[in-house]
């Protein structure tokens, strides 16, 4: 049976809800069936989301300084409240469903944010960072610089020692969150990657992969694990 897996759309354009194709390229063509999930007034519960077997967390705008209890950098980027609210509690509800959660670049600072960790709200608050973390490449496609994967890590036994990876983002990881542990940082230590010790497939990426489905082997098998693990587990809940 193919997977159903569940996508957070990435927020709005004026009245108009979206989400970028490459998103569901990358699910239809690792062989699961890709379902946008809409934000709504109503906070998402876990019977209504029982139909889905994974959940997919978009790149997108910075998130409200205000919900994780700071003052705005004159930096921070275009933000949504309602996108906010509803991303937080939408992974709040995933991830207490046990089922799988792949988080790209906006949707590894949900992750975070919502188990308790914090971000940098702009590049220049990191103390260390000596390359460039938004790319002007021609095509999003394109690489940019290495991210290297701590060994034993799921993120390590897909990729190996390190992968090159686009990059387009200008805030970072401050301080995770308990139960995430960093597994891939690039060569100024920025943490580009999370996972969950605590959880069978809980997986953050600051980079996108989805853009990179074409055109990389490395991220096709990041893509087919996260569905060949919503299908294990589909069968055991």
């Amino acid at each position: 049976m193919i997977p159903i897996i569940g996508i957070a759309v990435c927020g709005f354009t004026e009245e108009k809800q979206f989400i970028s194709q490459p998103y569901i390229h990358a699910i239809e063509n690792s062989g699961g069936f890709p379902v946008v999930l809409p934000c709504t007034e109503q906070m998402p519960h876990h019977r209504m989301l029982h139909f889905c077997d994974a959940f997919l967390f978009c790149g997108g705008d910075d998130v409200t300084p205000a919900l994780m209890e700071e003052e705005p950098s004159p930096k921070n980027g275009a933000t949504d409240l309602r996108t906010d609210l509803f991303h937080l509690n939408l992974m709040k509800t995933v991830l207490d469903s046990g089922k799988p959660v792949l988080a790209i670049c906006r949707g590894m600072q949900i992750l975070n944010i919502a188990m308790g960790g914090t971000i940098y709200q702009d590049a220049s608050l990191y103390p260390d960072a000596h390359i460039g973390h938004i790319q002007r490449s021609a095509k999003r496609s394109d690489i940019s610089h290495r991210v290297f994967f701590k060994k034993s890590s799921m993120l390590y036994n897909i990729f190996g020692e390190y992968a090159y990876t686009n990059s387009f983002h200008h805030q970072f990881i401050k301080h995770p969150a308990s139960h995430l542990i960093p597994t891939g940082r690039t060569s100024d230590q920025v943490m580009e990657a999370l996972e969950s010790d605590n959880h069978p497939f809980v997986i953050g990426v600051q980079w996108h992969p989805e853009c990179m489905y074409d055109t990389s082997a490395d991220m096709r098998k990041l893509f087919s694990r996260f569905l060949h693990t919503a299908t294990l587990i589909r069968e055991l809940l």
